[in-house]
């Protein structure tokens, strides 16, 4: 299960640059600059792109494990500093996988602790494209909850993988998860973020894709990474609520596997 961003508001100007895609959005709003999302990466396989995730230090990744259970690391890419999947930016990196590791207790059908680490083959070349964000525990009771996620995503269920990175808001970030059984829903390691709006949601392509807040629970208002794209019913009924993996849950194996973050 691999998903996307739908947005089904239109719009004709988003950040500061007119649309190229006949004069419309759909998914969310195009991303203005490769430095405006630094920590976001494409994941590929196989030459073709199909999830995404974020950039933890200059040699680790952290997306969904189900964008990497039972593969080939020699079959997998990641591309950083892109806004395109198809023209290469200026500064693009691509780069080869060493090593994958996902969690342990990952389940491949309830997708419980869906969470992996990548090791690239070669260290990141760290700017203002490409550097790594801190990760921390949601704030649930922030007033705006101002979230949002980054991803290539389809623009509807079933659609093909747009080019474009795309970001969208999500504006409930403790949303009704009834509609999950008890087995697909765990509070303590997951997140159940949707919209009020009932116009966004993750679809297919999106999984891996980093859930991020702004806020300033340390004094200081910054961003930070809260959880990775998960699962949901499809992106048809946008309306519905996806679940995110809660990162902080994870806070010692990710430590203890891929060292400190080092953030500048």
């Amino acid at each position: 299960m691999v998903y996307a961003l739908v947005f089904t508001i239109f719009v004709t100007f988003v950040s500061g640059a007119p649309n190229e895609e006949l004069g419309r959005i759909i998914g969310g709003n195009l991303s203005s600059s490769t430095e405006q999302f630094p920590y976001v990466v494409s994941i590929s396989w196989q030459g073709q792109p199909m999830c995404g995730g974020f950039i933890y230090n200059d040699q680790w990744v952290v997306t969904a494990a189900e964008c990497v259970h039972g593969k080939n690391p020699g079959e997998l890419k990641v591309t950083i500093g892109t806004l395109s999947l198809v023209i290469p930016d200026p500064g693009e990196q691509l780069i080869g996988v060493y090593k994958l590791i996902v969690f342990s207790q990952f389940d491949p059908v309830s997708l419980k602790h869906n969470i992996a680490l990548i090791k690239l083959n070669r260290q990141i070349e760290i700017g203002p494209t490409a550097h790594s964000i801190r990760y921390g525990e949601i704030d649930e009771l922030a007033t705006p909850w101002d979230a949002y996620i980054v991803g290539w995503g389809a623009l509807y269920d079933g659609g093909p993988q747009p080019t474009k990175l795309r970001w969208a808001p999500i504006d409930d970030l403790a949303a009704d998860c009834g509609i999950f059984s008890i087995d697909e829903f765990q509070q303590d390691s997951m997140i159940c973020a949707g919209s009020t709006t009932g116009t966004i949601s993750p679809c297919q392509y999106d999984e891996g894709s980093p859930l991020t807040q702004i806020t300033n629970s340390t004094g200081i208002s910054e961003e930070i990474i809260v959880g990775i794209m998960s699962k949901n019913k499809g992106c048809a009924d946008p309306s519905l609520p996806t679940i995110y993996t809660r990162l902080s849950t994870y806070n010692s194996w990710i430590l203890q596997t891929a060292g400190p973050q080092l953030l500048k």
